[in-house]
């Protein structure tokens, strides 16, 4: 029988504060491959992020599916850990990176977070080009300015505000660790500003775009060619031409670029340094997931890598996911993320064009167990679209407005973090 009880909404518990929000994407993305906060200060900071987690979007209720989704990935990492009972401090820290995520996307407003990293990217956009400049033209300077350290398996010359690489300055990283990994933000900043903009950020869009042409990456022009095409085939008949303008503008000197640098067909011939590498990361982790398909050698079992080949990790994050833990896993691991993308972008084939653009970046970069891709795991739209719809009291119009962001016509952003 149904009462007054069960006809009431349910209580919102997003988190709407857009100070918070902001902070929170900051600690996101810096703790997903800057040098200095991801790298040289990882465990404090992703203490901090669980911290962060902890006191602001501790779980009031939990998303039935969210909680399911944990507890699957959980119980996959635990199995993995009891298996070979090695790298407990790996798994613990891994562990932690992802219960800070759920908590954090249970409570999220993702269309705030999405318009707070969007202002992310474009600052950070903004403070690499004086940086990249200054070492394009003086790179003698920078050498004797900004002392190397060592990171990892790196060795960089850091600010808060933009890392050099040990020699070469002619290439844009901004606070990353290599051009390749700045260009995945930046492409991820434009995939927003295009996808969920009901009005295109011109200006934006220039500069992340002009930005990102810096990075000279193979596979940053690419993804960002599969973007702007499936934006392209997203707007259609539904847009007037003149709103194509400007992408069809900024996909011109992204050509032009290319055909000059020839930075894409130099990067696939042999004795090119970055596609060798990639080579040997790509081979040398097929090896191993052939070798133990089913249940993997072990989360950062790198130690195998050096013995064999040489080399203390690899770029390619999707095959060494495949290699640590198992074959079967990297298979449910692809099947769920494009099912995500589908349901949130709605057509299959601009689906199936965005979804190679992240196989491109999981093959050429150690992003998967990033923070800021760990969202993907529980990302759904149709649950932000539910919390916004119990919490708030809307009129029709406004209902359908907020539905399926990533469909038809997307939200105007307001102004402000």
């Amino acid at each position: 029988m149904l009462n007054a009880q069960s006809l009431s909404p349910k209580i919102d518990i997003t988190v709407k504060n857009k100070l918070i929000i902001f902070i929170t994407m900051v600690l996101i993305v810096i703790t997903s491959g800057s040098v200095l906060f991801g790298k040289l200060y990882y465990s404090l900071f992703i203490m901090i992020l669980f911290a962060t987690a902890v006191v602001f979007y501790f779980p009031k209720r939990i998303e039935p599916k969210h909680f399911l989704t944990l507890m699957v990935i959980l119980a996959f990492i635990l199995f993995n850990m009891l298996l070979y009972r090695d790298n407990v401090g790996g798994y613990g820290g891994l562990i932690l990176k992802i219960l800070a995520i759920f908590m954090i996307i249970n409570r999220l407003d993702i269309q705030q977070a999405g318009k707070s990293y969007q202002w992310i990217i474009v600052a950070l956009a903004l403070l690499s080009l004086p940086f990249y400049a200054l070492g394009v033209v003086s790179p003698e300077f920078v050498r004797s300015t900004f002392p190397t350290v060592d990171v990892w398996n790196g060795v960089y010359r850091i600010t808060p505000f933009y890392v050099y690489g040990n020699w070469n300055m002619s290439r844009n990283q901004g606070i990353f660790w290599e051009p390749g990994a700045f260009q995945v933000f930046l492409n991820l900043g434009i995939f927003l500003m295009l996808f969920t903009n009901r009005k295109l950020p011109k200006w934006k869009l220039i500069l992340v775009t002009g930005t990102l042409l810096t990075t000279m990456s193979t596979s940053g022009y690419m993804i960002c060619g599969l973007i702007y095409f499936a934006y392209l085939i997203r707007s259609g008949k539904r847009k007037q031409m003149t709103q194509l303008i400007i992408p069809l503008l900024l996909l011109i000197p992204l050509i032009y670029f290319e055909s000059q640098s020839g930075v894409i067909a130099d990067k696939f011939q042999d004795g090119n340094q970055s596609f060798d590498r990639r080579s040997l990361d790509t081979t040398s982790n097929l090896e191993l997931m052939i070798e133990k398909p089913l249940v993997g050698w072990g989360f950062q079992n790198n130690s195998v890598l050096m013995e064999r080949y040489g080399i203390g990790d690899s770029s390619n994050s999707l095959l060494t996911f495949g290699y640590q833990f198992g074959l079967p896993l990297l298979l449910i691991m692809l099947i769920y993320y494009y099912s995500r993308l589908q349901r949130a972008i709605g057509s299959v084939f601009q689906s199936i064009l965005i979804f190679i653009a992240l196989i491109i970046v999981f093959s050429t970069e150690n992003m998967i167990f990033q923070p800021l891709f760990v969202m993907l795991m529980f990302f759904d739209i149709k649950a932000s679209e539910q919390k916004l719809k119990s919490g708030e009291q809307l009129h029709g119009n406004e209902v359908n407005r907020l539905r399926s962001p990533l469909r038809g016509r997307a939200i105007a952003p307001e102004k402000g973090i």
